[in-house]
């Protein structure tokens, strides 16, 4: 039989483990309580993270958007309603009417024609003609649109297989970066005469333009793309970083070259 002062102090340690018992529930129920509050704080946190990426992904989707339609305005409108004002210059400076009317019949033709690119961009962002007809084509077509209108006597001519299967994207940005070397040519250069080339060098696709307008140099070009903020020399170095691309300028004394180039990954 167990003594009265052991039954005490066995009674004690039964309160002792009791109470610490007590304790430690306590303790554990506080210490889960936090754990779920900071699981609700992280689980906030989280939900917050995502809803941030996606607001980030939608801004950077509507900003790609903006910047797009912004190149296809200038890209494909631009460069055709500065044509049309280089028509209406040439007519101002004309002292001979029939001569004035015809340069105005060029620059509403002109006007006519940017307004229906203007439509086909609000239809959609893709050009369906340089997708349906190729790079050939399309060249052919804004080469003709950009200098037909003018007295410049040019030359256009295509090397290249009509099997050439190329990269639609990379066929989209050399045929921008092209069109825009051409209406850049066309309204600082004023040529009388260009000789275009489209070929396949191995696997290096190339546009190259001899002119006799005022040419600029490498050094020049260089120079005008990085103190320049024109939207023009903006969207030209954009593209050739998306397709790798080189560009050349050469000046001789009575002629210049450009040659634009890059590599494609023919199978």
């Amino acid at each position: 039989m167990y003594s009265e002062a052991e039954i005490s102090i066995l009674i004690l340690l039964v309160m002792i483990f009791t109470l610490s018992l007590g304790v430690s529930i306590i303790l554990l129920s506080r210490k889960n309580k936090k754990i779920r509050t900071l699981s609700a704080e992280l689980l906030k946190e989280e939900l917050e993270k995502k809803e941030l990426e996606k607001v980030g992904i939608a801004i950077t989707t509507q900003e790609n958007e903006r910047n797009e339609i912004a190149r296809k305005l200038h890209d494909e409108v631009g460069g055709i309603l500065s044509m049309a004002q280089l028509n209406l210059s040439l007519a101002a400076q004309e002292e001979n009417k029939e001569v004035d009317q015809t340069y105005v019949t060029k620059a509403a033709n002109l006007l006519e024609l940017g307004n229906e690119q203007l439509r086909s961009i609000t239809k959609g962002l893709v050009p369906h003609y340089l997708v349906k007809f190729g790079l050939t084509k399309a060249l052919e077509k804004t080469i003709s649109q950009k200098m037909g209108q003018l007295t410049t006597k040019y030359t256009f001519k295509s090397q290249i297989a009509e099997d050439v299967e190329i990269e639609e994207n990379k066929m989209i940005h050399f045929f921008y970066i092209s069109s825009e070397l051409i209406t850049n040519l066309m309204k600082h250069s004023r040529p009388e005469k260009v000789d275009i080339l489209l070929s396949l060098d191995g696997d290096q696709l190339q546009l190259y333009i001899k002119h006799n307008g005022l040419a600029l140099s490498q050094k020049d070009y260089e120079k005008f793309s990085q103190e320049s903020d024109s939207l023009g020399l903006m969207n030209i170095k954009y593209r050739l970083h998306l397709i790798d691309g080189q560009l050349n300028f050469t000046r001789y004394k009575i002629n210049g070259e450009i040659l634009l180039n890059t590599t494609l990954n023919l199978s």
